[in-house]
């Protein structure tokens, strides 16, 4: 399955339970308010997220691109037309290239503001500010330093630093002297020690509840490495779940020991996309949200909805809370028993109306999530949208997932991984997908992995498996 068609459902395996007194769903890891915060530009433009993820494609054995409708391996080639070890050993594709040569330094300190002072290639000395990496936990501050043109002054190194700290404290090498790069390239100085950071990047994009939580042994193991492996290496971290701001801002209190904060947020089944400031705040990406207005009109949507609850009564259907719905997206609480037919009437209303959106169905039991949502929202155009923006390619990049819920991301062009402890239906939707690439294109380095570990270590499994661990 690719991205939803207008008005086609997904089917989310996540358990719900119905509440006796107002027959609603309880929340799931699809569901789960809303803050706002001043934006700042992300590190690339965005070109267009989801013409790209249109079409799931993979490549036939003579190169050419061919249209998929499940997730497939995807074949991976290196330029002597032989299989890739693993995705990590590719390299990045012209467009992603830096433009020119640069250095980036990730930093270990407790300083709560820090600064690189530093001569390049022999020249004046300045500084670079050092800006906190979300995902660290406060461990790591990053600067990158494109490198100019001009030729070195002789005997020069290509940067000669110190950091400068709070109350004028300064880090400098314990032998004396300065800190000294020769080579562009990735960085790290902890401790005082400066070593090359050698590993690939990567960019984990991970549903939550099920996925990366669960299980509170393997979700500090995953954030230990996470900090002091990954994210030196320049690797990044975004959540995509079905939950609201407020419910995620819960469990991040309920787990703040153990769970690494996002360098970046999709919430409510990609309709909202966050980034985390300096400062802690999330902004709410305002380009996002403007390229969801398209097609959609929120009051005929709601209209719909409320169409559909008169036919089939409030003993069967229900609006969620307002903390579950927002400028795009309505959510209510359907009885398996009208879910057809409460589909078919908001999908003939809307379509009336001139709106274009998604219904995407959640739950397990008799009582479901129905979310009526804008046609280019969802968890794989937001993942496509923040992938681009933060300039990862797919083959570094890894979508995470354990449900139905998580089919569309899973099944676009990135990397995947069906955690150990997935849905059995989800497991057959990618054996089954697995079968069909296989007969086709024989053999292949997997796009999507099933685990054998669960939760935040079928993760781990998963990036040692692709290379980036």
């Amino acid at each position: 399955m690719g991205l939803l068609a207008h008005f086609q459902s997904s089917e989310n395996v996540n358990a719900l339970t119905p509440l006796a007194a107002s027959h609603s769903p309880r929340p799931c890891a699809h569901h789960h308010g809303h803050t706002a915060a001043k934006r700042r530009c992300w590190h690339r433009t965005v070109a267009s997220a989801q013409a790209q993820a249109q079409t799931l494609q993979v490549a036939d054995g003579s190169g050419a691109k061919q249209p998929a409708e499940a997730p497939t391996g995807l074949p991976l080639m290196n330029g002597n037309g032989a299989h890739a070890r693993t995705p990590a050993d590719l390299p990045l594709p012209p467009e992603l290239e830096p433009e020119q040569p640069s250095v980036t330094l990730h930093y270990a300190t407790g300083w709560q503001t820090a600064a690189l002072h530093g001569s390049l290639q022999g020249g004046q000395w300045q500084d670079f500010s050092l800006q906190q990496v979300g995902s660290s936990g406060g461990r790591w501050t990053v600067v990158d330093i494109s490198i100019p043109d001009s030729q070195s002054a002789q005997d020069a190194p290509l940067l000669e630093f110190v950091i400068r700290g709070e109350q004028n404290a300064w880090d400098k090498p314990q032998a004396g002297g300065n800190y000294r790069i020769t080579e562009p390239g990735r960085y790290r100085l902890k401790n005082g020690e400066l070593e090359a950071v050698m590993g690939p990047p990567c960019l984990i994009v991970s549903d939550l509840d099920d996925t990366m939580v669960g299980d509170d042994a393997a979700l500090a193991t995953f954030t230990r490495w996470w900090q002091e492996e990954a994210v030196p290496r320049g690797s990044r971290l975004v959540y995509n779940t079905g939950r609201a701001m407020d419910t995620f801002e819960t469990l991040c209190e309920e787990k703040t020991d153990s769970m690494a904060l996002p360098d970046a947020l999709i919430l409510s089944v990609g309709t909202q996309i966050y980034e985390r400031q300096a400062d802690g705040s999330w902004a709410d990406d305002k380009e996002w949200s403007a390229t969801l207005d398209d097609g959609w009109h929120l009051n005929s949507v709601r209209e719909a909805a409320y169409t559909a609850l008169a036919a089939v009564g409030r003993d069967n259907m229900h609006f969620r809370p307002p903390e579950e719905q927002n400028d795009h997206k309505v959510t209510c609480g359907v009885h398996e028993g009208v879910l057809e037919e409460v589909k078919a009437s908001i999908s003939d209303a809307v379509k009336r109306a001139g709106v274009k959106a998604n219904i995407i169905v959640c739950g397990k039991g008799e009582w479901k999530f129905l979310d009526i949502v804008s046609h280019k929202a969802g968890k794989l155009a937001a993942l496509e949208y923040v992938r681009q923006q933060l300039g990862f390619p797919h083959h570094h990049t890894i979508a995470c997932g354990d449900s139905g819920n998580d089919r569309d991301m899973l099944a676009g062009q990135n990397l995947a991984v069906v955690v150990g402890n997935a849905q059995d239906e989800m497991k057959a939707w990618i054996e089954q997908a697995d079968q069909q690439l296989a007969a086709s294109n024989g053999a292949h380095l997997p796009r999507v992995l099933v685990s054998k570990a669960h939760r935040a270590l079928g993760i781990l499994e998963a990036l040692e498996f692709f290379g980036f661990k």
